[in-house]
C-alpha cells in the first residue's frame, strides 16, 4: 500500500457493541455462533456479497464511462469534433483513451482478486468455521483516484479498514467511523479469505 492513515476517532461510546453489529451488518446471534467457532448460515450471502464488492466498483465505473463514452460520440456532432480538434485538443482523445485503459485494467485487476477471494471463501464456508483475533482494533483508510468520470474530475475512492496486529479486514464508510479508537477487541473472521464476520469489545 502507497499510504496508509490512521484514523484517531473523535468519540467515546459507552458501549459500542449495537452500534459496531448494525454497521458491520451481524446480529447478536450471529455473534454466538462465531464466538462458538462457527460461521452462521445468516452471514453466507453477506460473505459472498462482500467477497464480489471490489467488481462492483470498478464494474460499474467501467459501464458508466463506456456509457459516457458512447453518449459524447451520439450525441456531440463530427464537426464539434472537428472544431476542437483544430483548435488544439488532439489530446482529448489520449486521455480519453486513457481513462478507458485505467478503468479497465482496474476492473481486470478487481475480477482476479474477488475470483481469488471467493475460491478462499467457498473453503471456508465448506468448513463453516470461524476465526478469531484479538488485541486492539484500529480504523485504516487509503484513499485512490476515483476511476471513469470521478478521474476526469480528480474524485477520490476511498478504502476502509480494521487493523489488528497487522491483519487488514475491509469495511465500509460507517463501519470505519463507528469503531471507536484503538479498541481492544476480538474480531471473528473466515480464516483463509480473510473477511469480517463480527466484532466486539474485549
Amino acid at each position: 500500500m502507497s499510504y496508509i492513515e490512521y484514523v484517531t476517532a473523535d468519540h467515546r461510546v459507552e458501549n459500542p457493541l449495537p452500534e459496531l453489529a448494525r454497521t458491520n451488518r451481524f446480529t447478536m446471534a450471529d455473534l454466538d455462533q462465531n464466538r462458538n467457532g462457527k460461521i452462521s448460515d445468516t452471514q453466507w450471502t453477506r460473505l459472498l456479497l462482500r467477497a464480489l464488492q471490489p467488481v462492483r466498483y470498478t464494474g460499474g465505473a467501467l459501464l458508466g464511462w463506456l456509457l459516457a463514452c458512447w453518449i459524447v460520440k451520439t450525441v456531440v456532432p463530427g464537426f464539434i469534433l472537428m472544431i476542437l480538434a483544430w483548435l488544439g485538443m488532439k489530446g482529448l482523445g489520449a486521455i480519453f483513451g486513457a481513462v478507458t485503459l485505467a478503468c479497465v485494467g482496474a476492473f481486470l485487476v478487481s475480477a482476479i482478486k474477488s475470483a481469488h477471494t471467493t475460491a478462499l471463501l467457498l473453503v471456508d464456508l465448506k468448513l463453516g468455521k470461524a476465526a478469531c483475533i484479538e488485541g486492539r482494533v484500529l480504523p485504516s483508510r487509503e484513499d485512490e483516484r476515483g476511476l471513469g468520470m470521478a478521474r476526469i474530475h480528480g474524485e477520490k475512492h476511498t478504502h476502509h479498514w480494521y487493523v489488528v496486529k497487522d491483519e487488514y479486514f475491509a469495511v465500509d464508510e460507517a463501519a470505519h467511523a463507528a469503531l471507536p479508537d484503538a479498541m481492544p477487541g476480538r474480531l471473528y473472521h473466515t480464516p483463509k479469505s480473510k473477511l469480517l464476520l463480527s466484532i466486539e469489545p474485549k
